[in-house]
């Protein structure tokens, strides 16, 4: 996975980010010091090591080097420069992190007017939202405003500490105590409605608060920002919940509750659950499983996927056994299709929710059930085949119909074609019936909308991909140290590499030669940063600290190695061409491929050539 770099320019806003400013930032900032902050680092040999944060593991294959400014893990593979570091552990955004690194080394990236007013204004509801979470907080710890509100937590099993730990507060019944305390801080009447935290009273005079005798949950996002509230009623009120409503700083459809407190733990298990309510999250983190997020009133968006993606390899979806829950099914089916994700719902005993439940059997029997249940598309088969009347074949087969125009969307042939069996087997038909009715889930993936090409090294032992070519292993990773002479560089010849990301590592490095013909490393690897064929291998190569007795007559041996094979590749499809032009009777073709074949011949052996000669057995 390689988050948030870029290439020679990004386009940031409206604008565009030079490769000059982002190099300027690099070269003030010690990406040793940043990842520092989040990772406990040891010194071992030119190279700093520690435990990985994307991934769990016991020993240490996490890398940072500070000559290069680059980290790498060698377990995940994740790696990259200090900006793909921070988007990838913080969520934020390039240009988030381009800006906030800048700040802190007193470099100006430019913006435009527009952008610049809503960074302000970002920053200042987000100031708003924190100080209006600690009132909530402080009326939470006050005896007689929070009374009510610590007597429901208590009967809802939620500990001191896990208040603490999710900035629950209350809201009183007055209609406009946060209005007068936010004005009170300084704040404008036009800010605070702008943080979705007022309303204009309908006899035009005045505000009144949007949350008022509620208990008051806190909305962070992945960089801990207070983005949004969330209120349950204390009483009989309407309506039962409330959210924030969508700011420059909040939105509903692309943000989880909980998913900064859940991060680290969806990390380390590679496995998201998602629940529908506050409590729900609440309760399964108080319990021991905080790899656990909660949608917030709304239902899954290709956008909360797409966040998911970066951090979960498997989701683990709980659904009410209902109507609604299987119509939530079959859009998460149509979300999921091509995610990558692997997904499946746990669907929890009637009349249980997930706070009701683990706080009755525990994590245990919680455990149990994800793990007999089944995956997303089984749920919603079985489901809908179950509506069907068992009586009528076609009935059944008519049953499926949206799921089968669901499957119809899968970019991967494969795929597509097990899910066709598995629907075909659990209605009991053939193959060939399903196709016969939806023709189109045998179509191969139009032109255009192919599906995005998963980098080549991805999922590839290392060794593996060098197997029969460990001279162009070590020759990258000896250029990607600086160890070629512009000599040796004149030779290098992209074609002559048989493993693709090599070759088209060796083509970015021939872009970025220096008035002496040597490779400007610095150039390669930010260009060779964000390219899908070579990143990871570029990351890996320049991180590895292999040793060679004999570092230029081993670059020589490489070279003369690709030399030879090329010769070798060179001669048998010369070879190849001449069979098939003798058996077509094309004479003439025929002996000036006989004489190219000779002098490749001859060159090989030292010697000049000396006349033409069929090399072809008959």
């Amino acid at each position: 996975m390689r988050d948030g770099n870029v290439g020679a320019a990004t386009l940031v806003g409206r604008s565009l980010i030079s490769d000059d400013i982002k190099n300027r930032i690099k070269d003030r900032i010690d990406i040793a010091d940043v990842v520092g902050h989040h990772v406990s680092l040891k010194r071992a040999g030119q190279n700093l090591v520690g435990l990985c944060p994307f991934h769990q593991e016991k020993s240490p294959s996490f890398s940072v080097s500070p000559s290069k400014q680059m980290f790498y893990c060698f377990g995940c593979k994740a790696g990259g420069d200090v900006f793909a570091f921070l988007t990838k552990i913080t969520g934020a955004t390039f240009p988030e992190v381009l800006r906030e690194l800048g700040d802190k080394a007193g470099i100006v990236v430019e913006e435009s007017p527009a952008e610049r007013v809503q960074r302000g204004q970002t920053h200042r509801i987000e100031e708003i939202n924190r100080t209006s979470m600690t009132w909530f907080q402080a009326n939470l710890r006050d005896l007689q405003i929070g009374a009510t509100a610590r007597e429901y937590l208590n009967r809802r099993g939620i500990q001191q500490s896990t208040v603490e730990s999710f900035q629950i507060g209350v809201s009183p019944s007055e209609w406009d105590g946060l209005f007068k305390f936010l004005s009170r801080k300084g704040f404008s009447h036009s800010e605070i409605m702008a943080a979705g935290l007022i309303s204009p009273r309908t006899s035009g005079n005045g505000y009144y608060d949007k949350f008022h005798a509620r208990l008051m949950f806190t909305i962070t996002d992945l960089r801990k920002r207070v983005v949004g509230f969330g209120g349950r009623v204390l009483g009989d009120g309407t309506p039962k919940y409330l959210n924030s409503p969508d700011t420059v700083l909040f939105k509903k459809g692309q943000t989880l509750f909980a998913f900064d407190q859940a991060r680290e733990a969806i990390v380390r298990t590679k496995t998201v659950i998602v629940v529908e309510g506050y409590f729900d999250a609440i309760a399964l983190h108080q319990v021991g499983l905080t790899h656990t997020v909660a949608t917030l009133g709304t239902a899954l968006t290709a956008e909360h996927i797409q966040a998911l993606r970066r951090f979960a390899d498997q989701v683990v979806l709980l659904f009410d056994p209902d109507a609604a829950g299987v119509r939530a099914a079959l859009r998460g089916l149509d979300l999921f299709v091509n995610s990558g994700l692997g997904v499946k719902v746990v669907t929890l005993p009637i009349g249980e929710d997930p706070d009701t439940f683990v706080r009755k059997e525990g994590t245990r029997a919680f455990a149990q059930l994800e793990v007999a249940a089944p995956s997303l598309l089984d749920y919603a088969l079985n489901h809908t085949v179950k509506q069907a009347d068992d009586g009528s074949l076609e009935s059944r087969i008519r049953s499926v119909d949206e799921v089968l125009r669901i499957l119809q969307k899968s970019e991967h042939p494969i795929e597509r074609q097990e899910r066709i069996k598995i629907v075909a087997e659990r209605l009991g038909i053939s193959e060939a019936r399903l196709i016969e009715r939806y023709p189109a889930l045998l179509a191969q993936p139009k032109r255009g909308t192919e599906a995005p090409r998963a980098q080549p090294t991805q999922g590839v032992p290392f060794n593996a991909l060098f197997k029969g070519f460990p001279e162009e292993r070590d020759l990258l990773l000896l250029l990607l140290h600086g160890k070629l002479s512009p000599a040796d560089v004149r030779r290098l010849r992209p074609e002559s590499f048989a493993v693709a990301p090599c070759r088209k590592l060796v083509e970015i490095a021939l872009a970025h030669l220096d008035r002496d013909g040597r490779i400007s490393l610095r150039s390669v690897l930010d260009e060779s940063a964000d390219d899908p064929d070579c990143g990871n291998l570029a990351t890996e190569l320049s991180m590895r600290e292999d040793h060679f007795d004999d570092v230029q007559a081993h670059i020589t041996d490489c070279l003369n190695c690709l030399d030879r094979k090329r010769s070798e590749q060179a001669l048998r499809e010369l070879i190849a061409r001449l069979k098939t032009a003798e058996r077509q009777g094309r004479i003439d073709e025929a002996r000036l491929l006989n004489m190219q074949i000779n002098e490749v011949r001859m060159r090989k052996a030292g010697t000049p050539t000396a006349g033409v000669v069929s090399l072809v057995k008959e």
